[in-house]
């Protein structure tokens, strides 16, 4: 083992780890590996005091970056900002967040401190729009109190925005984001609700819209977001709570409840 040495701080992501050899592992798209093991899913995670994990696929945590804070950006954080690359998203232009969740609020901090962007994001929560708007969104939009949401944001951006990002596990927000895009405009889906999104063929082809499925992130990715995270440009919104609370947080988070991120801490 050359990458590591005893001691470092690592950590263990949902890319668990990949053949090495096919043609997605060859080219910088390692998550797309057909045979990819998913960690707390297809193998053991890191749900756990001790976990067992191949050196190679153990992303090293810079020094100065709080092990909680890492532990939101190894999952929440590198699935953003790895959607927000695939959006190609350039200083000054516009991209609009389709969810301001524990995902949504970090897409918000990398896409406004990282890539310089006009930030819009929507929700149906009022408290996750306040977080948004806290952590650098220059517009925030309740889509159950206006009643044209990509109309509004047609205005609000002169023409659309030019890239949206939905994080937001609901087929109306994969809607809306198609609309809500200028011609030219892509639209990264993140979130996976169960139902099917309807998509105009029309208007994605006289528009040239591009519609790109993004899949957390690559080891390298996760490497570039822990290191905006350990210059303090994206801080993670983060809640340590004991193993004891676990299946509480479970049900808290299916109700919504949730700001940020929750960590269980087992140091205690």
């Amino acid at each position: 083992m050359k990458s590591l040495k005893v001691g470092d701080r690592v950590s263990v992501a949902w890319f668990f780890e990949g053949c090495g050899t096919c043609e997605y592992c060859t080219t910088g798209r390692e998550t797309l590996c057909r045979t990819v093991k998913n960690a707390g899913y297809s193998v053991d995670g890191g749900m756990a005091e001790q976990c067992i994990v191949t050196a190679d696929y153990a992303v090293k945590v810079p020094d100065g970056l709080d092990p909680a804070q890492a532990s939101s950006i190894t999952c929440a954080g590198v699935t953003t900002y790895k959607a927000i690359k695939e959006a190609k998203v350039e200083p000054g232009q516009w991209v609009v967040l389709y969810g301001a969740g524990g995902l949504g609020n970090l897409a918000v901090q990398y896409a406004k401190k990282v890539f310089n962007a006009h930030v819009i994001a929507v929700d149906i929560n009022n408290d996750k729009l306040a977080l948004a708007k806290e952590v650098g969104a220059d517009v925030v939009i309740n889509g159950l109190e206006v009643d044209d949401v990509p109309g509004l944001i047609r205005e609000k951006t002169d023409g659309g925005a030019h890239s949206a990002v939905v994080t937001a596990v609901s087929k109306v927000a994969f809607n809306q984001a198609v609309d809500s895009v200028r011609a030219g405009g892509r639209v990264v889906a993140v979130g996976l609700p169960s139902e099917m999104m309807e998509l105009s063929i029309v208007k994605t082809v006289l528009d040239g819209i591009q519609v790109i499925g993004s899949l957390v992130g690559t080891r390298k990715d996760l490497e570039e977001a822990f290191q905006f995270g350990a210059e303090g440009l994206v801080v993670p919104v983060v809640q340590k709570r004991p193993i004891e609370d676990a299946v509480a947080i479970f049900d808290e988070m299916e109700k919504g409840q949730i700001q940020g991120r929750m960590v269980l801490d087992f140091t205690h």
